[in-house]
Order: C-alpha cells, then structure tokens, then sequence
C-alpha cells in the first residue's frame, strides 16, 4: 500500500507533466477504441450485407460448382420443395433455421420488340416474399438503409419483387439503358414496359420465351451485373426452363437465425450426405462472398497496425516522463536507498506511478470513446461503402464491444508499464553514495 501512496502523491507532485501524460493515453486509448468501434461495426456490417446476398447456405446438385456456371439449369434441383420439407423437419437443423427458399438461375437473351434492342441477362428466380425478408435481414440492428433520406428514391418504387404481380421483373439501370427502355429509374412508370426472356432449355432443342413486365430499375454495385442482372419471380424463371412442370431451383438458400450456428449445421449436412440421406453439396456466406471476407481481415490488421504505432508512441511519452521524474528525484532516490529499500521496492515505486498514469488515461480514453461514438451515432454521417449502391449510416460500436474496450485499456495499462521499467530499472541502479552527493 505504500508504493502506492507514494506513486499517487509523486504523479500529483507535478501536476502540469502528468496532466499531458495522462491526456495523451486518453486520447490514444480513447482513439483506438473508436476504430476498435468502427472495426466491430464493420464485421457486423460485412456479415449482414454477405448474409442479405446470398444467405448463410447455398445448397447445390452435385458438380455444381465445377460444371454448374457453364450451364445451370442442367444442375437444377428437381424436387427442391421436398428438400426444404426436410431441412425443416430435421431435429438438428430445423431449429436454427429462419428460413428455407428456393433460387433459380436463369441465362439467356432479354430483348424489347418496342425498342428493337436486345442483350445477354443473367436472372435470378426467386419467390418474392423469401427476397424480401432476406434483404430486410438485420439481427444487429444496425441502422436500416431503408429509413436514411438519402436512399428514399432507391426504395420508392417497393421491392424488386411482389407475390401480387407474378410477370414483373426488375432490371439493372445499366440493362435498362442497353434496351433502351423508358423508365424512371428507381421508380415505377404508368405504362409498364414489356420485355421478353429467351433461354435455351437444359434438355436441348428449341429456346423458350416468356414475356414480362418491367416493373422496377435498380441500380447494382458492380457495371457487370447492373448490365446483365435481372430479378425474376421463381414461378416465371421455371416455366421459362421447364414449362410445364412443377418449380425447379438451382440452389435452395439456408438462412440461419444465428450465425454461430453456421458449423453446427455444416456438419450436420455433412452427416445427411455421408449417410445417403441428402444428395448435394453446399457452400457457405464466405465462401460465396469472399471480397467480404477479405474486406474485414483488411480491417483487422489495420486496428493491429494502429494498435502498434499508438503503442509505440506511448511508450515514448511515458517513458519521458518517467525519466524527467527519475531526474528530478536523484537525492529522494538515494535517500529511500539509504533508509532500506531495495532496488526492487524503487522498481515497484516508479512502475506504480507509471501504472496510475495508465490507469487515469485509459478511464478518461473510455469515456472519451463512449461520449464521442455517442455523437457519431446520433449525427447521420452517411458514405456509400465499396460494393455497394446506396448510402450507409457511420456507426461507432464502442459500448456493443466490450472485448475491444477491455483489450484497448489493458493495452494502455500494459504500455504504461513497459514506459516506467527502463527509467526505475535505471533509478534503482544508482549508487546511493553517488545519488546522496546529486
């Protein structure tokens, strides 16, 4: 207890120095847990949008992913509602899901006899309602892209699908402009324009064709899909393959209702297909998204490469301090050696002080952090992130993160420490003779 009093009324002995000291591990505690904050954000965010893409599963026929691009009705999975009713049934599986659908991947030509134009499209059958509750999808809560203002006009004309209107498609802005169709983007017109779909079926022979209406403009992330990509209902897609027959899908997309139950079902589908009990093969969110993936390792060695310099930069602030301190103190050094103490007791006295000084900076870093990111959040700060097309809000997740808060403030506590050894491993090596003349 001692050590401690001692260090307590050394660092209030000046109080100017220590006052810069203790402002300095703030702000460096306080800032690293900012972008701990943003960085947690950023995982969260990353999840959810791969999740909204793609699900957290994609089931496929077998050799569909080495065959399946080149032609993916060939791979479609004839008895896909049958599946579904399984998964949901399964005791494993069936509780840790949130919902089960069907998708259909479609190729072919799009063409407008109005306009006299016609392209490739790559078109995605799905049912409308299973659309969109996926991409309404938000366990975190993060801030919904549907209520910023900035994104009213991509929501004005409603989903990109609708059970209600079963020959309505939407299109890529940049599809719509090789057709040259007229529409406002982003919004539906009186006069919905007609198109029609064209795709050779797996079986061979003549193309079949079906017609549809235009009923949304969409703008997608990358110039190659908004060109090609064309959202249909899953009804429409399979008579246009397989008119006549009961709805095929090419994969059947698994939303969880946790993620962390993404291994527990793996393996459990591992198990359904090592017994001959399901005849397919699958592919997780990260699998199918890795850019998301690589996105967020990115910004994991960023925190690391900031958590260094910071680190780095302390380390020298306490270290000075420490040793102006030892500097000023030659004679009381020399004096406490005099009276007993041992080289080990002034390493203790001045680690002590350097501990104290880490402890008043990482308290008022955290509360910096958690006032600050207050503001952030409450301020709509809105960029548009890589990948994709609509404004997103900044969010600063310093409260939802507490391993982020703990690992900064131990992280100051422990620099703090490493900035006091060498000047008290230095002051306790002082001849007390030498230091008594001082």
């Amino acid at each position: 207890m001692m050590f401690w009093e001692l260090a307590l009324r050394n660092v209030l002995r000046n109080k100017r120095r220590s006052l810069a000291t203790v402002l300095a591990i703030a702000l460096s505690c306080g800032g690293l847990m900012l972008f701990g904050g943003y960085v947690v954000w950023a995982h969260l965010a990353s999840e959810t949008h791969a999740t909204t893409m793609t699900g957290h599963l994609q089931l496929f026929k077998e050799g569909y992913r080495l065959k399946g691009a080149g032609n993916p009705a060939a791979f479609a999975i004839e008895n896909f509602e049958g599946i579904q009713r399984q998964l949901r049934g399964d005791e494993v599986i069936g509780p840790l899901l949130e919902m089960v659908t069907g998708q259909l991947l479609v190729q072919g030509m799009i063409s407008s006899a109005d306009r006299q134009t016609s392209t490739a499209f790559v078109g995605i059958g799905a049912v409308p309602e299973d659309l969109e509750r996926l991409t309404q999808w938000n366990p975190h809560g993060l801030a919904d892209v549907r209520d910023l203002a900035a994104n009213a006009a991509l929501f004005a004309a409603g989903p990109e699908l609708a059970s209600g209107d079963p020959d309505g498609i939407s299109l890529g802005v940049g599809l719509a402009r090789i057709l040259d169709i007229r529409m406002q983007p982003h919004g539906a017109a009186e006069d919905r324009p007609t198109v029609e779909l064209i795709s050779q079926p797996p079986s061979g022979g003549m193309a079949n064709m079906v017609s549809a209406s235009v009923r949304k403009l969409s703008t997608r992330p990358l110039e190659e899909l908004d060109n090609r990509l064309v959202f249909v209902p899953l009804p429409l897609a399979s008579s246009l393959l397989f008119p006549g027959e009961e709805p095929r899908a090419t994969s059947i997309l698994i939303l969880l209702k946790d993620l962390r139950s993404l291994p527990l079902v793996e393996a459990r589908l591992a198990e359904l297909v090592r017994d001959g009990k399901l005849a397919l093969e699958w592919r997780n969110c990260w699998d199918l998204n890795p850019n998301n993936v690589r996105s967020v390792r990115m910004m994991d060695m960023f925190f690391l490469f900031a958590f260094c310099i910071i680190s780095v930069v302390l380390v020298f602030t306490i270290y000075n301090t420490m040793m102006m301190s030892v500097m000023e103190r030659v004679r009381e050094i020399g004096a406490v050696r005099a009276m007993g103490l041992t080289r080990g007791d002034i390493i203790r006295m001045f680690t002590a002080e350097g501990l104290l000084l880490g402890f008043a900076g990482g308290v008022l870093g955290l509360l910096l952090a958690i006032g600050i990111s207050g503001i952030i959040n409450r301020a709509e700060i809105l960029y548009i992130p890589p990948m994709v097309t609509m404004y997103a809000k900044l969010q600063i997740l310093v409260t939802e993160a507490p391993a982020i808060m703990a690992a900064s403030f131990a992280g100051c506590l422990l620099v703090a420490l490493l900035g006091a050894f060498l000047p008290a491993r230095r002051a306790s090596r002082m001849q007390i003779v030498d230091a008594l003349r001082m």
